[in-house]
């Protein structure tokens, strides 16, 4: 693994979301809904990690869905305080949100994620070299 690799995870409970060489960075599995994708990350970010995507999707109709990955980054301070509350204000929202259900197929919301997360992690890396 690259120090990318290392210094770089994804928090999901996306099935198509796999530790490849093309992922770049650690896959972190979580068993459950989006909520339970912020709820690990939040504990991650009490542990030397910072957020590096929004834990918001970019509209309701995927915030509805099944699935959500997330990217974090190894951090020289203990806690996140900008993340934790970041995670949150999401939660909040999620939990609003999901009561409405979940329109539309799950395989769907999980190759939509999988291209926000792939966006994500090339919006990184352009700021990285940047």
């Amino acid at each position: 693994m690259t120090d990318a690799a290392n210094s770089m995870q994804i928090v999901t409970n996306n099935p198509n979301i796999l530790n490849t060489p093309e992922t770049n960075c650690c896959v972190v599995m979580v068993e459950g809904s989006p909520l339970d994708v912020l709820d690990r990350t939040e504990e991650l970010l009490q542990q030397s990690w910072k957020l590096r995507s929004t834990p918001l999707p970019p509209n309701v109709p995927i915030m509805r869905g099944p699935y959500r990955s997330l990217v974090i980054e190894r951090s020289d301070r203990q806690y996140d305080a900008a993340g934790i509350m970041a995670i949150e204000k999401a939660r909040a929202r999620y939990e609003i949100e999901r009561r409405r259900g979940c329109p539309g197929k799950a395989e769907d919301f999980a190759v939509i994620d999988e291209t926000m997360l792939q966006r994500t992690l090339r919006d990184i890396s352009l700021l990285k070299t940047a």
